[in-house]
């Protein structure tokens, strides 16, 4: 039983006369050699009480390299292919060229385009593997990744045009923290120019020169400052940060984070600074209203469209004390009229401001003098108000009963 040593002298030694003889005498015949020199191989692996078949591969049946749906070739020490598969020959120039160039530098695998017979632009990925003097390639094709990268490229350059578009800031941040994108309004909002975001800074150095150019509060304690900053990464990740920065009078802003995926976050930086100017005017005339309403020594109550409390003055509370004393759903239309009712002898004025306060029929203003159970005297006057609203008031009176009378009011 030969050592393995002199198995591996005794192989080597017949795979290069096999190669000696197809110099001289064609592929074919180098195929047939290299096939024995294979069987020789196998058959002194084999152990023993196992035989392998001898028989020639040719005999087996077709060649698989031949039939791989993917191109294969074969080049000499002196870069010429000198064999080929099928698949091979449908871009054969490309191939070619692209070894010969790849040798030259010393390049073993890459990716490539070729053209087709019938004109189609195809991409594969190539691979070589080194025997002896020759070099073994194989291409595997790759468009559908390269139509999917294509694609993604594609999504990106419009989200990235609708991003450019936007009034929001918008910065995302990915895994690690690292800004990878971010628009033109964000430059806007924050004055932060492009070459300092350019240079992709993680969230906490963003943040801090956010804060240097005293866009973001300043904490007396910067230790302080960065637990905080540890609580928005986190609150944005579970996408619950919520915030208003006001980093100068006149200008505020709404800061939300979110989570995107594979560990991404977003911030998005909305200007709200005239929505929050709007709000303060809007309170300030109903500050203005409330006073100038409570100032006034007629007793009023105003009701919605739906019959609603909105609000009544202190005058009124202190006449009907027992409406005062009840909670807000209970001094609606349907829970003072009832009240009114008992008090007073009965009169269709009741049923004409139900009707007036829904908006039934023709909104006029109008008034009534009516009547207690006791003998006093009560004055009513319904005025309608915008967006259907209604001012009540029935106060006692000291005019005689009558019949109610009413004017028209646009």
């Amino acid at each position: 039983m030969l050592g393995i040593v002199e198995q591996n002298l005794l192989i080597s030694g017949m795979v290069f006369l096999a190669t000696l003889i197809a110099m001289s005498s064609g592929y074919a015949l180098l195929r047939k050699n290299l096939n024995v020199a294979g069987q020789a191989m196998r058959a002194y692996h084999t152990p023993r009480g196992r035989a392998r078949p001898t028989k020639d591969l040719d005999d087996e049946g077709p060649d698989a390299a031949e039939l791989h749906p993917h191109p294969i070739w074969i080049t000499s020490y002196d870069r010429h292919v000198i064999w080929s598969n099928k698949a091979f020959k449908s871009s054969e120039t490309d191939f070619v060229a692209t070894c010969k160039h790849w040798l030259t530098i010393g390049q073993t695998d890459g990716r490539i385009q070729t053209h087709s017979g019938a004109g189609q632009v195809c991409w594969y990925d190539i691979t070589t593997q080194q025997q002896d003097h020759k070099t073994l390639w194989f291409a595997s094709p790759v468009d559908g990744e390269i139509r999917a990268e294509a694609a993604r490229r594609e999504f990106m350059q419009t989200m990235s045009k609708t991003f450019a578009q936007l009034s929001t800031g918008l910065a995302i941040f990915d895994r690690k923290r690292a800004l990878i994108h971010f628009n033109p309004a964000l430059l806007d909002i924050t004055g932060l120019d492009f070459e300092t975001l350019g240079l992709k800074p993680d969230l906490a150095s963003f943040l801090d020169t956010l804060r240097g150019k005293g866009f973001l509060p300043e904490p007396k304690n910067y230790h302080d400052w960065r637990d905080q900053l540890a609580k928005l990464e986190s609150a944005a990740e579970k996408g619950s940060y919520r915030d208003v920065w006001e980093p100068r009078e006149g200008l505020t802003y709404r800061v939300s984070g979110k989570p995107h995926p594979d560990g991404a976050i977003a911030f998005l930086l909305e200007d709200i600074s005239a929505e929050t100017a709007h709000a303060h005017e809007t309170h300030a005339e109903l500050c203005l209203l409330e006073n100038a309403l409570n100032a006034v020594t007629t007793p009023h109550v105003i009701f919605d469209g739906l019959g609603a409390y909105v609000r009544s003055n202190p005058a009124f509370q202190s006449i009907w004390p027992e409406i005062a004393r009840k909670k807000t759903m209970e001094k609606s239309l349907s829970g003072c009229l009832p009240l009114w009712q008992k008090r007073m002898v009965p009169n269709d004025a009741w049923e004409k401001m139900r009707a007036t306060v829904l908006g039934r029929g023709d909104r006029t203003h109008w008034n009534a003098i009516l009547s207690s159970k006791e003998g006093r005297r009560f004055e009513l006057q319904c005025t309608p108000l915008a967006n259907r609203h209604t001012l009540i008031e029935l106060r006692p009176s000291h005019k005689p009963a009558m019949v109610a009378h009413q004017q028209s009011v646009a």
